[in-house]
């Protein structure tokens, strides 16, 4: 498993759209029906700003990648690795 953090910014019209695909996301996580391997660990939305950080234990940044793809949300973002200091 790898810690990623994905960066989502979107356009403020498209803000009901993305909070719909959190939504499900979301319900995806806690009824354990995410894909194996995957894992949603956190959602934060930045206060008065159209972005969020969302952190993963996934199996690659790459299968991530292609899971985001799957998903198709209206959102610029950017998938990183991570290491955690603290």
């Amino acid at each position: 498993m790898v810690d990623i953090v994905v960066e989502h910014q979107w356009k403020s019209e498209d803000g009901e759209e993305v909070f719909r695909i959190v939504e499900s996301i979301v319900e995806m996580s806690n009824g354990g029906k995410l894909p194996a391997g995957f894992e949603l660990k956190s959602v934060d939305v930045l206060k008065d700003m159209p972005k969020a950080i969302c952190r993963w234990d996934a199996p690659s940044a790459s299968a991530l990648s292609d899971l985001v793809s799957q998903v198709n949300p209206p959102t610029e973002h950017k998938i990183s690795e991570v290491q955690k200091v603290l």
